[in-house]
């Protein structure tokens, strides 16, 4: 009798100690806005000229997701970097790589603030001070407290989101709540997902509207990303005006961009893209000639790993796209590539 006495009684505590510890997720869970102003880290107060530019989207990855790592949500079973001298060799990698594109703007997915996935490693402040030159916004789609899974090994907490470098000086920046919600308790240790805009006012008075994206990966079925994507049609059908605006989406899309790489056993981290998207007449930039992400079910090793195209840019019509190139890294710093686009405003 004392036996089991004692059994009920470990459950109780168990029991007790579980629900503790999900009221504590859920309250202190992250609920942003459907639209708040974006954080502005540094502001370089210049205006912007001329119709030619050029927009460089990289994933970081947390600066821990190098050629070395797999991840436990695509069959892997690691959960953050490996160390931290790893990580710290990853973001200076980043940063070297961002210094020779010499773009005019950045959109940058998956950049920590801080977190034991990243080893505490605040690549969000050490980008924004090794570019001091160049304006930084940056909004949060990651501020978890701690993600108990996997069991044995944990991600733990993991403070991250987007952020955008430009050595123009925005009118605003916003951060724009996507839809879709995970089901419980999945919802609690999954990311905001979100798109951040930087609205630049041009010479003759129209509007240059910047925005980086990362959209949902780990939906069941694509339905999460399928409303994502009416969210982003309904933004442009609300916002363009071709007279008046200009519209740049870029960043991680988790979608197939190069319909040719298209098979039949796609990761379920890949969707298609719906055609009521390309109705609105915005065209994608991609490189064919780079892939721009590989499978994290294990290291990275060259011709193993499934890769394809879900990084680019999608662009209004009055845009004229010049030129897109992918940055071939091997995946050695990130298990995505960097692609720049260089685009011309149109009259």
């Amino acid at each position: 009798m004392k036996f089991i006495k004692k059994i009920l009684f470990l459950v109780l505590v168990l029991v007790i100690a579980f629900c503790g510890f999900v009221g504590y997720i859920i309250i202190t869970d992250y609920s942003p806005e459907a639209i708040e102003a974006a954080i502005i880290l540094n502001d370089n107060e210049v205006s912007i000229t001329g119709n030619k530019f050029t927009v460089t989207s990289f994933n970081i990855g947390y600066c821990g997701l190098d050629k070395d790592q797999d991840f436990f949500l695509d069959g892997g079973t690691m959960s953050h970097s490996s160390s931290l001298e790893k990580t710290e060799e990853n973001l200076e990698a980043v940063k070297t790589y961002i210094e020779t594109q010499n773009s005019d703007f950045y959109f940058l997915q998956e950049v920590d603030e801080k977190g034991s996935r990243s080893f505490n490693v605040n690549q969000r402040d050490s980008i924004t001070d090794y570019f001091s030159d160049y304006t930084v916004t940056f909004s949060y789609n990651f501020k978890a407290k701690w993600i108990p899974i996997p069991v044995l090994d944990p991600l733990g907490s993991a403070y991250g989101g987007l952020m955008n470098l430009s050595l123009f000086s925005p009118l605003k920046s916003s951060r724009y709540a996507l839809p879709g919600e995970e089901p419980f308790p999945k919802k609690y240790f999954e990311l905001d997902r979100s798109i951040m805009e930087d609205v630049y006012v041009l010479e003759n008075g129209k509007k240059l509207y910047m925005i980086n994206i990362h959209l949902s990966a780990y939906d069941k079925g694509g339905t999460i990303r399928a409303e994502q994507v009416q969210f982003m049609i309904d933004y442009i059908n609300d916002i363009y005006d071709e007279n008046e605006n200009y519209i740049i989406f870029g960043g991680d899309w988790n979608h197939l961009l190069d319909i040719s790489k298209f098979t039949d056993d796609l990761p379920g981290w890949v969707a298609t893209l719906p055609d009521e998207l390309f109705d609105t007449g915005f065209n994608l930039a991609y490189d064919t000639n780079v892939n721009t992400v590989r499978d994290d079910n294990a290291p990275y090793v060259e011709g193993v790993n499934f890769e394809t195209v879900i990084d680019g840019f999608l662009v209004s019509p009055n845009i004229t796209i010049d030129l897109v190139e992918g940055g071939d890294l091997g995946f050695e710093n990130s298990d995505h590539n960097p692609v720049t686009l260089t685009f011309i405003l149109e009259d």
